[in-house]
């Protein structure tokens, strides 16, 4: 018999089959996809272990050759596929005339299956099952991943470009409302402190759906109630607030927290979501309903609820301070109207003693009712000035009224600086006189003339000087200096603010350095600032407004400068206004070497130095004692000369070597004193005797030594004439005129 028959004695023929088998079985095993080989009438005759397991079968069931019909049905009774899936799987087997076909199918258990199905040639079908669940998974996280990362990307250009919070908060609604597959949702900003808080809604957005089921009236009642607010208590939401903390709810209606008008059978799950403000506070709440309360708590939608809750934040922030900010800057409009409707009434009550004053003064100084002595007419003259002074301090709180509110003007023009100090120092030399302050003058020789407000910078030297008057004990100096700086040098002072300076602006400095009470670190803040004093106290021993500082900065802001100061208790303070001189940036430059200057520019400093006297003589007096500067300057003014000062030998050594320096710009003649700090006169008399634009230049030696020898060592260093202290001054006027008679440098 044929089974008795040995492996050796079998057929080859049967051996060639069975091995054939097992090899097409280990190749189909092999491939990842489900195969399976349907006759042409409709019985599995070819498959792979991969269906069997796609599906749960067992392979000695596969084996049996079952017909479709019989797969389907165990199939669809494990719960795999639908009735509706095997129709489709089987009208595909019964298509004879399309040898191609393709679908896909999604099994209970979430597998995604792509069929293709291919005709054979005895009539049969073909199927591949291929498993595309992780492909179908990954475009379907990919598409809501694009569709969320563009509605945070919209979500934060309107926070950027719009300062509306209702659009923000409903084009947040709009879109979470429809990808949540919500009922509704609302943002609510929560307003007031402690129990007196109240959650008001900025937006809501209610589906259309949820209107047609349950009615407009409903819709009404719970519109009201948003529309009033939820008070303190009431509801979830004030769990949230106080805990920071998002809460879900399976059954809303049901309750005992939820708010009465909202207790709707179409409100089930909901999700109350916490806004919060940068510094972490609970400004608002976020609140959506939701058919599957699950998808809240996964990422993606928890991640994008949090960044919306965050952006929602910023844009309630932005909105309560720009809300904030109008009522301050309202609040701020008012008082300074209220100020400046006070200060123009007490302006008008302290003019209308004061225009008697110097009315009267006025009268008396004309003389009309009897003629005064020498005395009572310097007594009148003291009388306006005060009346004058005092005039000027109500014009100091009305000017300063009118610049922070923006309504002061500069009146520009070409303005002689030395001039300018001169007339500054001489104005406050009686009230210096009476504290026995000696007062000194310094000015730099390398320019004359600025292009500024004359009766504002007037405000400022005055200003400066009364306060430095005001706060130096009796027997102190105040100097009074004004000189060429740049940018540069403004780092090395502290300033009350921090507006920028650029480093190679040329600056007009005028500097008050006094040898008073100083000022403590720890007030310096007080500096500057209207009806503010250092010494505020009801004890203090120095009267005043607290107006003189503040107005000087006001004055030196209007000009673009800034004002800077350095104080040492009991030592003194020094305090620096910083105009910049713009329009002579390209005339004064950096590099203080000497170079040669263009015709042009030639003509400009000549023009510019001598705009206001252009005949007068000039006399340079180098001198670094205060009265002996007063003294010198006193006889020569009023001989009609103009004279500037120079108080040390560093400043004369700058101004002998400044490029700036041209022959029609030379002083006419040189009053030097020997004994100067840091470089004496000899060494500064030799410098301009080698100096070729400054050796034409005449120059009277000063010196308070007269020991044999002095006068020829002065005129060896190339003085012109010597004068030994105390001054001869009729001898010294006659000098001066012999020089400037023989003078033709200018004329």
């Amino acid at each position: 018999m044929i089974e008795e028959m040995s492996n050796s004695e079998q057929p080859p023929l049967a051996m060639d089959v069975h091995q054939l088998r097992e090899e097409q079985e280990l190749i189909l095993n092999q491939i990842d996809n489900a195969i399976a080989l349907f006759n042409s009438s409709h019985h599995l005759v070819l498959f792979n272990q991969k269906l069997a397991e796609i599906w749960g079968l067992s392979l000695n069931f596969l084996t049996q050759h079952p017909p479709l019909e019989r797969i389907c049905s165990e199939v669809v009774a494990q719960g795999y596929w639908s009735e509706q899936q095997c129709q489709q799987l089987t009208a595909c087997l019964q298509q004879t005339e399309i040898p191609n076909l393709s679908f896909c199918i999604q099994q209970s258990n979430g597998i995604y299956l792509e069929v293709e199905s291919t005709l054979t040639s005895q009539g049969g079908r073909l199927f591949t099952f291929r498993d595309v669940t992780y492909y179908r998974n990954s475009q379907t996280h990919l598409n809501t991943e694009v569709q969320r990362l563009k509605f945070l990307l919209g979500l934060n250009e309107r926070l950027q470009d719009s300062d509306n919070l209702q659009e923000v908060a409903q084009f947040a609604l709009n879109y979470l409302v429809s990808v949540i597959n919500a009922a509704f949702g609302d943002v609510k900003v929560i307003y007031g402190e402690g129990r007196n808080r109240q959650a008001e809604t900025i937006m809501n957005q209610i589906s259309g759906q949820f209107i047609a089921t349950y009615g407009e009236p409903a819709i009404a009642l719970m519109q009201e109630i948003l529309k009033d607010g939820i008070p303190y208590g009431q509801g979830l939401l004030w769990d949230v607030v106080a805990t920071g903390q998002p809460i879900f709810v399976q059954n809303y209606a049901q309750h005992p927290k939820s708010v009465p008008a909202f207790r709707s059978p179409g409100i089930g799950q909901l999700g109350i979501f916490p806004i919060p403000a940068t510094n972490g506070n609970i400004i608002g709440v976020l609140t959506l309903e939701s058919r599957d309360l699950n998808r809240f708590q996964q990422y993606p939608q928890r991640d994008m609820l949090d960044a919306a809750c965050r952006t929602l934040g910023a844009a309630i922030e932005r909105t309560q301070a720009q809300t904030r900010l109008r009522q301050i800057n309202e609040d701020l409009e008012r008082a300074s109207q209220l100020k400046s409707e006070f200060l123009a009434s007490m302006s008008h009550e302290l003019r209308t003693p004061l225009n008697s004053i110097l009315g009267f003064s006025d009268l008396l100084k004309r003389q009309i009712g009897g003629i005064l002595n020498e005395r009572q007419l310097h007594h009148v003259q003291l009388i306006e000035k005060s009346g004058q002074h005092l005039l000027q301090l109500i014009n100091d709180i009305l000017d300063l009224s009118k610049i922070e509110a923006g309504k002061t003007e500069l009146d520009l023009t070409i303005v002689d600086v030395h001039r300018l100090c001169t007339e500054g120092l001489r104005m406050m030399q009686p009230r210096a006189d009476k504290k026995r302050l000696a007062m000194s003058l310094e000015l730099d020789y390398r320019f004359n003339q600025a292009f500024l407000d004359e009766r504002r910078v007037r405000q400022i030297i005055i200003n400066l000087l009364s306060n430095a008057v005001k706060f130096t004990p009796e027997g102190g100096s105040i100097k009074l200096s004004g000189f060429l700086a740049y940018g540069s040098q403004i780092d090395q002072d502290y300033r009350p603010d921090c507006s920028p300076v650029n480093s190679s602006t040329p600056y007009l400095c005028l500097e008050v350095k006094d040898s008073g009470i100083g000022i403590p670190e720890e007030r310096w803040h007080l500096l500057f600032r209207p009806f503010q004093q250092v010494d505020s106290s009801l004890t203090r021993r120095h009267e005043g407004t607290g107006l003189g500082l503040a107005l000087v900065k006001r004055l030196a802001e209007l000009h673009g400068g800034t004002v800077s100061f350095r104080s040492t208790v009991n030592q003194g303070s020094l305090f620096r206004v910083w105009l910049p001189l713009t329009e002579m940036r390209e005339e004064f430059s950096l590099n203080r070497q000497p170079q040669a200057l263009s015709k042009d520019q030639k003509s400009d400093a000549s023009d510019s130095s001598n705009l206001n006297y252009p005949n007068i003589p000039r006399i340079l007096v180098v001198e670094d004692q205060p009265f002996n500067q007063l003294l010198v300057s006193e006889i020569l003014e009023l001989e009609g000369y103009r004279v500037e000062l120079i108080s040390d030998g560093q400043t004369m050594l700058e101004a002998i070597h400044s490029p700036l320096v041209t022959e029609k710009s030379l002083p006419d003649l040189i009053l030097m004193d020997v004994q100067l700090p840091e470089i004496d006169g000899i060494e500064l008399m030799r410098q301009l005797q080698n100096h070729s634009l400054w050796q034409s230049v005449p120059i009277i030696a000063l010196t308070a030594m007269a020991m044999a020898g002095d006068r020829e060592r002065c005129l060896a260093a190339g003085a012109s004439a010597y004068l030994s202290k105390p001054l001869d001054l009729d001898l010294m006027l006659s000098l001066v005129k012999s020089f400037l008679g023989s003078s033709s440098k200018r004329g």
